[in-house]
């Protein structure tokens, strides 16, 4: 089996050399690295010409879904994984989730170590749809595509939604979760770098990220659940975001 590594990256010079050699570092050689470059000009091309197995381009696109979509139409692996420039795989990543693979299993989850400038944290996600909803929840759902892995079939089904800039990971999982079964490993496959300059840490740390409104994209989701299910998961939303929003106040 290949295992097809999609990066997507703008102005990456500062990690994106950690990426690339974290993947020709694995002791699984059948693999494939294809990075979807958003024309940066801070010395990220450079770095790439200096890797010839790479397969990449560099043009402008509309955002990270539609970089995410392209590297995935370059791809020719059997095994999907994305890898943002500034995060890296653990040695022996890819041999931890082959196994799952060849027994058949479409959706391989692992842990991931996340450092962020006051320390470190492990996200063990939970997997089932109904617990990824609770986003709002401390490991509610991989916060990392370096942690997860999946079948190429997976999302030829379900391209990301290239309307979707903030969360399109989540929308993707959980369209995914209701499609196939995710088995989890008890591995660290990866780690992301959460410092408070990468557009996550960013937008979360906004007040105004955690409200109903920025998180749309999901709700007609729900309409799956009986409704005593969505009746109680919209309270709950009710009351996580609204924690999180005032946690979020204190630190503008």
């Amino acid at each position: 089996m290949k295992v097809s590594v999609v990066t997507p990256c703008l102005n990456a010079a500062e990690h994106i050399e950690v990426a690339i050699r974290s993947v020709m570092g694995q002791s699984y050689p059948y693999y494939e690295h294809i990075v979807v470059d958003g024309e940066s000009t801070d010395g990220t091309i450079d770095i790439l010409k200096r890797y010839p197995h790479l397969i990449w381009i560099s043009e402008s696109d509309d955002g990270q879904s539609q970089a995410m979509n392209k590297g995935f139409s370059m791809t020719t692996g059997d095994i999907i994984v994305y890898l943002n420039a500034d995060d890296y795989f653990l040695p022996d990543a890819f041999a931890s989730v082959l196994p799952k693979f060849r027994a058949g299993v479409k959706f391989v989850v692992g842990d991931v170590l996340v450092k962020m400038d006051s320390g470190y944290f492990l996200n063990s996600p939970r997997l089932r749809f109904q617990e990824m909803l609770r986003h709002w929840e401390p490991n509610a759902f991989p916060n990392n595509p370096v942690g997860y892995f999946y079948r190429r079939e997976v999302q030829q089904d379900l391209p990301f939604n290239e309307d979707n800039h903030l969360i399109m990971d989540l929308e993707f999982l959980l369209e995914a979760s209701l499609k196939t079964d995710f088995e989890k490993i008890d591995t660290v496959l990866g780690v992301y770098r959460a410092f408070g300059d990468t557009k996550t840490l960013q937008v979360q740390t906004e007040p105004e990220y955690w409200t109903p409104k920025s998180f749309q994209l999901i709700e007609h989701l729900i309409e799956k659940l009986p409704q005593e299910e969505i009746e109680r998961y919209l309270k709950d939303r009710d009351k996580g975001l609204g924690q999180r929003h005032r946690e979020a106040l204190l630190l503008v």
